[in-house]
């Protein structure tokens, strides 16, 4: 890569179930600072997600594994590997919990310009902010209507939706359009299985269901076995965003696991949501998401509430019209954050290139005394 300012980011992900919202997070933000002429490397703690995005940016963004069970691993010895990467500026892909507190430490005391990504769940989980530089914080200021003021260094970031694909364009068939569409995205066989579980007991015939998950073939087999009417089913792979956008802006209802940024993905999209839990104490709860929400998502809730939940939104819609519009204005996240970063990289730039402040003083002093 050619480019002469290096981003790298510091990332997790787990499988079984699959936990990627930090990865994805940053690689969508390294596309766009790979764009501006950056070069981005993730380097990620965990096993490698199958996904669309990742193929896409394979020719843009460099990808490293951290192996945090090796023997003697200590945050100097960090320190050294990531110093070896001569970056410019370091991002943490979210706060860190105990398995990544090494690198979040490690991170820090680098030297560089340290910003961390995170989501705004309420004031009493906001992240760690000593020796942070800047905290970009996932939110749909929408719902806080005025009455959220955060203090440096934490600013609220829109979320990363760039573009969002026509209905029109989607790959649906032209018979299913005037239907509604219940979509459902499945990163995980488990949420596959909790989803069409509840699909399969929707005995609407107004509505079509859009299947996004990582095994079409899976996924149609399963739904013929549950009963369901395959001719209003289209299964289809994982999509690259613009086109996952598509589908939630299209659909009366979306079905996604309990992770916050996938939630706030269909709430700016003015799509009412049910999510999905992968298991106890993964992604979101009812207690770390404020009650101001809950109209619109279900979270923790029987299938019976589920179903009363997905039959009354497709009668009408929770999310009025003016909160629509307000929400759809709500976009652009990542170009946002790669602009904030790049300020924070202009700021240590000029700062670093200022002489010392008695040298300064100095140089005053004696342009005072020659004149």
């Amino acid at each position: 890569m050619s480019a002469d300012k290096t981003i790298l980011f510091i990332t997790y992900t787990m499988k079984n179930p699959v936990v990627g919202g930090a990865f994805i997070r940053a690689l969508r933000l390294a596309h766009e600072m790979a764009r501006r002429g950056w070069h981005p490397i993730i380097c990620n703690c965990g096993p490698p997600l199958v996904d669309p995005k990742i193929r896409a940016a394979e020719g843009s963004v460099q990808f490293l594994t951290l192996d945090s069970g090796r023997p003697g691993l200590t945050a100097d010895k960090i320190i050294s590997e990531f110093a070896a990467l001569k970056p410019d500026l370091v991002v943490m892909g979210e706060g860190a919990f105990p398995p990544m507190e090494i690198y979040y430490d490690a991170a820090r005391r680098l030297g560089r310009p340290f910003i961390v990504l995170d989501q705004y769940y309420n004031d009493w989980l906001l992240p760690k902010n000593a020796g942070v530089d800047l905290v970009l914080m996932y939110a749909l200021a929408s719902f806080w209507d005025g009455d959220l003021r955060l203090a440096p260094p934490y600013e609220l970031t829109p979320p990363f939706i760039e573009t969002v694909t026509e209905k029109s364009a989607l790959p649906v068939p032209i018979e299913l359009h005037h239907l509604h569409w219940v979509t459902l995205v499945a990163y995980d066989p488990y949420v596959l299985d909790r989803g069409l579980e509840l699909l399969s007991r929707l005995d609407r015939r107004d509505i079509a269901v859009i299947v996004l998950s990582l095994n079409p073939s899976r996924c149609r087999r399963e739904a013929e076995a549950l009963g369901m009417e395959m001719r209003r089913l289209v299964s289809l792979p994982l999509q690259l965003d613009s086109n996952a956008f598509g589908f939630l802006n299209a659909s009366a209802v979306g079905l996604v696991s309990n992770g916050f940024m996938q939630i706030m993905d269909c709430l700016a999209l003015g799509c009412p949501v049910i999510a999905l839990e992968r298991g106890t104490g993964v992604g979101m709860s009812e207690l770390n998401v404020d009650k101001r929400f809950f109209p619109y998502v279900s979270l923790g809730e029987p299938i019976d509430r589920q179903l009363e939940r997905v039959f009354a939104w497709l009668d009408e819609n929770p999310l009025s019209p003016r909160m629509r519009e307000r929400l759809s204005l709500e976009r652009h996240g990542v170009s946002f954050c790669a602009t904030r970063i790049e300020s924070i990289y202009h700021r240590e730039t000029w700062k670093r290139s200022r002489p010392p402040r008695w040298r300064r003083m100095l140089r005053r002093a004696q342009q005072w005394i020659s004149v």
